[in-house]
C-alpha cells in the first residue's frame, strides 16, 4: 500500500501539470505605449483577443513568466489599443512588451 502511494503521487502531479493551461505561442503580445497617472495604454500586436472589452480585466506577464499586471481593469478598447486603469502604473515602463491574458477581478492591481 505504501509503495502504491509513492507511485500515485508523481502520476497525479504529472496529470495535473498536463491539465494546467500553459502560455500558448499564439497568445498576443502587448507593448506599453504610454503611462499617465493610473492610466496605461497597451498596443496589441496580432489579433485582439475576444475577451478584451471595456470592463474586463487584464493580466500580463514577461517572457519569463513574471506577472506584471494583475487584475487591471480595461477602461477602453480602440482598434489594437487597450487602455487599463491600475494603481501600479508607476511600476511599468513605456516600450516594454508583455504577453497578455484575461485577468480576474479578485486579483487586484
Amino acid at each position: 500500500m505504501f509503495k502504491l502511494k509513492f507511485l500515485l503521487v508523481p502520476l497525479a502531479l504529472l496529470v495535473l501539470g498536463a491539465l494546467t493551461p500553459a502560455a500558448a505561442a499564439d497568445d498576443p503580445l502587448g507593448k506599453v505605449t504610454s503611462i499617465e497617472g493610473q492610466i496605461v495604454t497597451v498596443e496589441v500586436s496580432g489579433d485582439m483577443p475576444a475577451w478584451a472589452k471595456k470592463g474586463a480585466y487584464l493580466r500580463t506577464t514577461t517572457q519569463g513568466g513574471k506577472v506584471i499586471f494583475r487584475g487591471a481593469k480595461i477602461s477602453a478598447v480602440e482598434g489594437n489599443v487597450i487602455t487599463v486603469n491600475t494603481v501600479r502604473a508607476k511600476e511599468k515602463t513605456v516600450g516594454t512588451t508583455y504577453q497578455i491574458f484575461r485577468g480576474k477581478p479578485s486579483a487586484g492591481c
